[in-house]
């Protein structure tokens, strides 16, 4: 009989379970648990894919508040890995095309101003 005690580190004494964390460290976690999901569904493991979620869920309830989340939950319940797969697939497409508005290229109507000809010389084109 192993009579090993199993001691956990703790790096932020004064949180646990994340609680009292700071934003950033939930951020991360949050993100990593995600990426947890995400990497099991795409491997095909059912079981994995079914306590990654689990933890997830329990780590941030709110992702049940997306109607995608919702239906990866509803397929990972039937069994079902490859509409689990697809559901995935979906997420990841959502979450690339949410890039935050501040770092989209912005589209100048304007030609522009000068124009290099040979490359030495600037010609303004709006004198």
């Amino acid at each position: 009989m192993d009579t090993t005690n199993m001691l956990r580190v703790n790096a932020h004494p004064g949180s646990y379970g994340g609680l009292g964390s700071s934003p950033q460290d939930r951020q991360q976690q949050r993100r990593q648990k995600m990426l947890a999901v995400f990497d099991a569904v795409e491997n095909g493991n059912l079981e994995a894919s079914k306590l990654a979620f689990k933890s997830l869920m329990n780590f941030d309830r709110t992702f049940l508040a997306d109607g995608q989340f919702t239906r990866l939950s509803k397929a990972l319940d039937a069994g079902s890995i490859y509409l689990a797969q697809q559901v995935v697939r979906e997420i990841k497409t959502k979450l690339i095309n949410a890039a935050p508005i501040g770092s989209r290229p912005s589209h100048n109507d304007h030609p522009p101003r000068f124009h290099h000809t040979d490359g030495l010389h600037l010609i303004d084109t709006q004198a």
